[in-house]
């Protein structure tokens, strides 16, 4: 794997900076990998808890009420999701021109949209208890979750250098 061998150097040569009071980039990804890990957990248990609490109850509850927790977390997240992507794209402009993302600008960048997503679904779960229906509200916390799987925590911004100012063919997106 050539990519894991640039991304193994990378955290190696980044190990030393942390000495000057710097986060390297070895803890920067070790601390993402922990928070997303972490994150991961705490939705898939409230999904659980949400079906354990809906499927014990004697009766099946007709959904006559307006979509409001739907309506909420939906919007929530055509707001809120993008505008973290913005946010992370503004911290790593650094990276359009050719350079490394700084480890802590790195761990803001995408904690940033892990956060992001992170509370669209739990908000969308939290609707599925008190309308106490999983549908609407748990295909927004579903596609939640389908977007923060998927964004992993790699650290390549940080170690590889792939953009350039003068060619834009070699630009790759950052991860």
């Amino acid at each position: 794997m050539a990519g894991g061998a640039v991304h193994d150097q990378g955290i190696q040569q980044g190990a030393g900076s942390a000495g000057n009071g710097q986060l390297s980039v070895h803890t920067a990804i070790r601390l993402a990998w922990v928070t997303w890990i972490a994150l991961l957990v705490v939705p898939f248990f409230l999904f659980l808890s949400v079906v354990w609490t809906l499927t014990n109850h004697e009766s099946a509850r007709v959904a006559t009420q307006q979509p409001s927790w739907f309506l909420a977390s939906s919007a929530y997240l055509l707001v809120v999701v993008p505008a973290s992507f913005f946010w992370r794209s503004r911290l790593f402009k650094c990276y359009w021109s050719g350079h490394p993302i700084p480890p802590a600008k790195y761990l803001y960048g995408m904690l940033a949209i892990w956060a992001a997503l992170e509370f669209g679904g739990i908000i969308s779960l939290l609707g599925c208890f008190v309308d106490r229906s999983l549908l609407p509200n748990l295909l927004p916390a579903l596609i939640a979750f389908m977007f923060f799987v998927t964004l992993w925590p790699s650290g390549r911004s940080m170690v590889t250098v792939v953009g350039n100012a003068e060619d834009a063919s070699v630009y790759e997106e950052p991860r």
